[in-house]
């Protein structure tokens, strides 16, 4: 708020996208202490250690939900585009502490296995970033008849890309977090009744970690089927 008085953007669109982002940096970046303290704590992530850590991200979000609510309602901006945005931040927070605790449960943190000892990111920029995923030409049209008659192909594909050559040629932690991502993506694509969210978000974040760390080959397959079931 202060940057923004100063250079005369305070009351600007611009300001109330930098809430929505710094409030996202922020909680993300302390549900994955909690996250990790609990793991520490517990060396579990199911039960009640999820159903704790889920509540306490819940009230996390509210809190940090709430600022937002109030710094935005000191901008002086006029209409309903402050309430609109508190509104969308509110939302955005949500789905971020959605996507971690499913991270937490499935024993993940970013793109690498939860360990007591944190493993250091190979795409911390990416997982950390306001819009956490990049794209990778995955569209939102999930297909489940094409889901039926591919799924076995990506399996199939996510093993291939478990046992290359690509693989092999990787720094033991890229190696690591492409192979923990992978396996949780493969849990999903063979269900007959796949979570098509999780299927998405997890198939987002291998072929963008893939592309990040070399594998294209390995990646192009695995992008060719998501992309045909959700459509590019």
């Amino acid at each position: 708020m202060a940057r923004g008085a100063q250079n005369g953007s305070l009351a600007s669109g611009r300001t109330l996208m930098l809430f929505e982002q710094e409030a996202l940096i922020v909680f993300t970046e302390k549900a994955n202490e909690a996250a990790q303290f609990v793991y520490n704590l517990t060396e579990t992530t199911d039960g009640e250690a999820a159903n704790q850590l889920e509540y306490c991200l819940g009230r996390m979000a509210d809190m940090i939900a709430n600022d937002v609510d109030e710094g935005i309602s000191r901008l002086g901006i006029t209409g309903g585009i402050g309430a609109i945005q508190a509104n969308k931040a509110r939302e955005k927070l949500n789905e971020r502490k959605i996507q971690l605790i499913d991270d937490f449960r499935h024993g993940m943190m970013g793109s690498g296995r939860l360990k007591k000892d944190p493993l250091v990111n190979v795409i911390n920029t990416q997982t950390n970033s306001p819009g956490a995923t990049q794209q990778v030409g995955i569209g939102d049209n999930f297909s489940q008849s094409v889901f039926n008659q591919t799924h076995n192909e990506l399996v199939a594909a996510i093993d291939r890309a478990l046992s290359s050559s690509e693989l092999a040629q990787l720094r033991p932690e890229q190696k690591e977090a492409f192979s923990d991502t992978a396996l949780v993506l493969k849990d999903e694509a063979v269900k007959a009744q796949p979570d098509v969210g999780k299927l998405k978000r997890w198939g987002t974040r291998l072929v963008s970690l893939g592309r990040d760390v070399g594998m294209r080959v390995a990646t192009a397959e695995i992008a060719h089927f998501l992309s045909k079931m959700f459509g590019a």
